[in-house]
């Protein structure tokens, strides 16, 4: 009360809307941010990625940090970026990545330079392939007439029983000096050729792991060998029996009379990772790390076809089982299916986020599975053109697939020490063999469906086959 007994003034009221409030900013700008980056579109392959962050001046890998942690610190960025450098930023981009993908679905034919030789070829193949297409129809169709389901179940338990029963038969020393890269059964499932990276390129008995040749001609890393189609069966000593392929770019052929090469392709000075035979025999395709792959005519040496299509190394190649079209699979995560009747490109297969290290295909000439670096399998249908199925193989890279002689089984060999037996039928998971202390290179099952070969880092090659 005042001192004249009137009441006190009343002080104006303070308006609180008129304040600024720094912590209300600071949480409106953070959730402006927020929403910003639930609205960036970022690139999904992990290189571009880091190339984004090399544009803005950031480290392009923190330590321990893995790709969905890099894009995520991208996004966080960006966000906090004036609107008009990131849109810039990320049309440039968007650009260059459209005209990649343009790049990648654009097929390249080349004229081959041997005139009517590659004609011959795809006339030769041809004759051949659709002779074989119209029987495997035939035998498909009057399969599914037959509905023959319970003897189909018998076989399947009969597989999977024989499959259980597999164990350890034998182990060999392939390479004295560094890792083995390969190996594959001979026609006649009694021979076994291997290829190491010291060069070493040798022939194996299978019930006892004795060496009955070894052959000299590559000076650097043999990444592959492989047996003739007819190799032991109609193939005599002095005819070609195998071929192997170097990081030196050459291709060796070998008879069973000579320890030096029957016939070498010109060195190309480009590293070959794997070949093929064609099933005919007369032809050998070859994956290169130009971003080709290559088929050669074995009895004359000379090459007809130089085919791109791919962006980086082709580091897998297979022939359907007709014999007119090939799979190529390549480290630019893709695979690509040719008509060698026409030289066309068929299928692109894409979906892989890494490198494709492996390709299949399966006796029923529409199934192929690609096995790649990032642990998985794809298997994609040829007639609907698309993937049917992705089978999260390993722990670790995906090596080698092979896919039985019937088409009940494959098997897959990885980088986490262990090769892996899955059903044909549903890709389910049915045997895990755990016999080398290292990585595995590569694995094999014999055309009799009764061994398994695996080569590994440790320099040996392991057999397997179905208890006594």
């Amino acid at each position: 009360m005042s001192t004249n007994g009137a009441p006190p003034a009343k002080r104006p009221a303070l308006d609180y809307s008129t304040l600024e409030n720094p912590h209300e900013k600071a949480v409106m700008r953070e959730f402006d941010r927020r929403k910003r980056a639930r609205n960036l579109i970022l690139p999904t392959d992990v290189y571009q990625v880091k190339m984004l962050l090399r544009k803005i001046s950031h480290p392009i890998s923190l330590f321990g940090e893995d790709a969905y942690s890099r894009s995520e610190r991208l996004r966080a960025i960006l966000s906090t970026m004036d609107e008009n450098d990131v849109t810039s930023l990320l049309h440039s981009e968007m650009a260059k990545r459209q005209q990649s993908q343009e790049e990648d679905q654009e097929t390249w034919y080349h004229k081959a330079s041997c005139g009517d030789a590659l004609r011959e070829c795809r006339i030769y193949i041809a004759d051949y392939s659709l002779p074989r297409a119209r029987a495997r129809l035939d035998e498909a169709r009057a399969k599914k007439a037959s509905n023959l389901s319970h003897e189909k179940a018998l076989l399947q338990q009969e597989m999977h029983r024989k499959i259980q029963s597999i164990d350890i038969y034998g182990s060999q020393v392939i390479d004295p000096l560094r890792p083995g890269a390969f190996c594959e059964f001979s026609p006649d499932s009694k021979h076994i050729v291997t290829a190491g990276w010291s060069g070493m390129i040798a022939i194996w008995s299978v019930e006892d792991c004795h060496k009955e040749i070894q052959f000299q001609g590559h000076e650097t890393q043999a990444g592959c060998a492989r047996f003739h189609p007819n190799a032991y069966i109609d193939q005599k000593p002095h005819e070609l029996h195998a071929a192997s392929c170097g990081h030196d770019g050459i291709v060796h052929l070998w008879n069973l009379e000579n320890i030096q090469p029957l016939a070498s392709f010109p060195s190309t000075n480009i590293r070959i990772s794997r070949i093929a035979f064609h099933p005919s025999g007369r032809y050998l395709a070859s994956s290169c790390f130009d971003a080709s792959w290559r088929l050669t005519d074995v009895e004359t040496c000379q090459e007809l076809l130089f085919q791109e299509g791919h962006s980086k190394a082709v580091f897998d190649v297979d022939f359907q089982i007709d014999g007119s079209l090939a799979l190529s699979g390549g480290w630019d995560c893709y695979g690509r299916v040719w008509d060698l009747r026409t030289g066309r490109h068929v299928m692109f297969l894409e979906g892989h986020q890494k490198e494709i290290n492996t390709v299949g295909w399966h006796p029923n000439g529409y199934n192929m599975i690609t096995g790649s670096m990032d642990n998985t399998c794809k298997v994609w249908d040829l007639r609907m053109r698309r993937c049917n199925y992705t089978i999260a193989a390993h722990a670790s890279v995906v090596s080698r697939l092979k896919i039985d002689k019937t088409g009940e089984f494959m098997a897959t060999s990885s980088f986490d020490q262990t090769i892996k037996i899955w059903s044909t039928t549903g890709w389910q998971p049915l045997r895990t063999f755990n016999g080398h202390e290292t990585k595995i290179m590569a694995v094999d099952v014999s055309p009799c469906g009764n061994w398994l070969a695996s080569v590994a880092h440790d320099r040996t090659m392991k057999l397997w086959t179905k208890k006594e």
